[in-house]
């Protein structure tokens, strides 16, 4: 049986996710091997993707209607996203033992950090004056639902024999340590993707049955 999720406010709900992928990426940088760096983009993947899913079903709608400019903050963060997943599908078509690899990792930090400021130094502060507690409760649940949610499909692994990218499972939960254990194509420094993007085949997943 799938655990409900707890009820956080959702500012700290979001900013517990914004800490976890800074300490993902912290994790790269402390990182030489290949097939360990691989790893950890891979989990940046599905982290940033589930974090987009969930803004994007309950949290913008919320800010479009509760800050006086709401609909162009929402857009920019939304732009940010989607600029993030379109650096995520640059680094699955790479080896990591590639050279660009690691400029396009950097070039992915900058501009999580430039959503991560957007909405801690701007958004975050404006729902805490405009909604009550109980409304961030509520949407924090909306939000965290949105989060754990686990749809039927098989989970979208990297390729055969490689199990969940990252070395996660279905409910996004590390397995073997914070970074997983490399295996199959990771262990050698290879595991490019041969298909879609893994942000993709992440987002069709959560989507469930069309």
């Amino acid at each position: 049986m799938t655990a409900m999720p707890q009820q956080h406010d959702v500012v700290d709900l979001l900013t517990a996710d914004h800490r976890e992928v800074q300490d993902l990426f912290e994790g790269y940088r402390a990182s030489a091997d290949p097939g360990q760096r691989r790893l950890l983009v891979d989990r940046i993947t599905v982290e940033l993707v589930r974090h987009s899913v969930a803004e994007e079903q309950y949290l913008y709608p919320t800010v479009r209607k509760a800050l006086p400019n709401g609909d162009e903050v929402a857009e920019r963060e939304i732009e940010e996203l989607l600029e993030a997943e379109r650096i995520l599908g640059d680094l699955d078509r790479l080896d990591p033992a590639d050279r660009r690899f690691d400029s396009l990792v950097r070039d992915l930090f900058d501009v999580v950090s430039m959503h991560i400021r957007g909405e801690e130094d701007v958004i975050f502060p404006e729902l805490r004056e405009r909604l009550t507690a109980e409304e961030r409760l509520a949407l924090g649940l909306r939000v965290g639902e949105a989060k754990t949610a686990t749809p039927t499909r098989p989970y979208p692994a990297r390729g055969q024999g490689d199990g969940d990218p990252g070395g996660t499972g279905a409910g996004g939960e590390a397995r073997g340590g914070e970074t997983g254990g490399a295996s199959g194509e990771a262990a050698s420094g290879e595991g490019v993707s041969k298909g879609r993007p893994l942000a993709d085949r992440v987002r069709d997943w959560l989507a469930g049955p069309s």
